[in-house]
């Protein structure tokens, strides 16, 4: 039997398991750009201080130095809150968007006391403590609403 004898359903057979071997590199970088990637940049976007300014207000030279850790905490947050929802389809609902409103409010409120020059009773040392830890929690939480964000968008494009 030649080659030109095979049955066209075999030879479409053929061709369709080659082009979806050929989609796997495809669904494999979509997955990574649009999953990791996209939530990593707008991560990374909003916590650089120098392209929106967003965190410019927390000035302390101690806040400063956190600004790295706090940048790549975002960009993990933002990654692992994509793809729990997207993937293990842990859905992000109103509940846990509030949960994380008064968690940012929270974290918000000992630099709003620093602007006011309220030390809470506080020794400096202890404050500056408090400050750097709460800006941390407020950079992983913006992370968090980012991947929020970002999953529910992709979701949409399913549903």
């Amino acid at each position: 039997m030649r080659y030109g004898d095979e049955p066209k359903e075999a030879r479409d057979g053929a061709r369709s398991q080659l082009l979806a071997r050929l989609l796997v590199p495809v669904r494999i970088a979509g997955h990574v750009l649009f999953y990791d990637a996209l939530p990593a940049l707008l991560a990374w976007g909003i916590g650089s201080a120098r392209w929106l300014d967003v965190f410019s207000a927390f000035d302390s030279p101690s806040l400063r130095r956190l600004a790295g850790l706090g940048l790549f905490l975002s960009v993990v947050a933002a990654i692992m809150t994509t793809e729990t929802v997207t993937r293990l389809a842990r859905p992000f609902t109103v509940r846990h968007f509030l949960f994380t409103t008064v968690v940012i409010g929270i974290a918000l409120f000992p630099s709003l006391a620093d602007w006011h020059r309220i030390r809470l009773g506080m020794a400096p040392e202890h404050f500056a403590l408090l400050q750097a830890y709460s800006y941390l929690i407020l950079k992983v939480t913006v992370g968090m609403l980012i991947g929020a964000t970002v999953s529910w968008v992709l979701l949409r494009r399913y549903y």
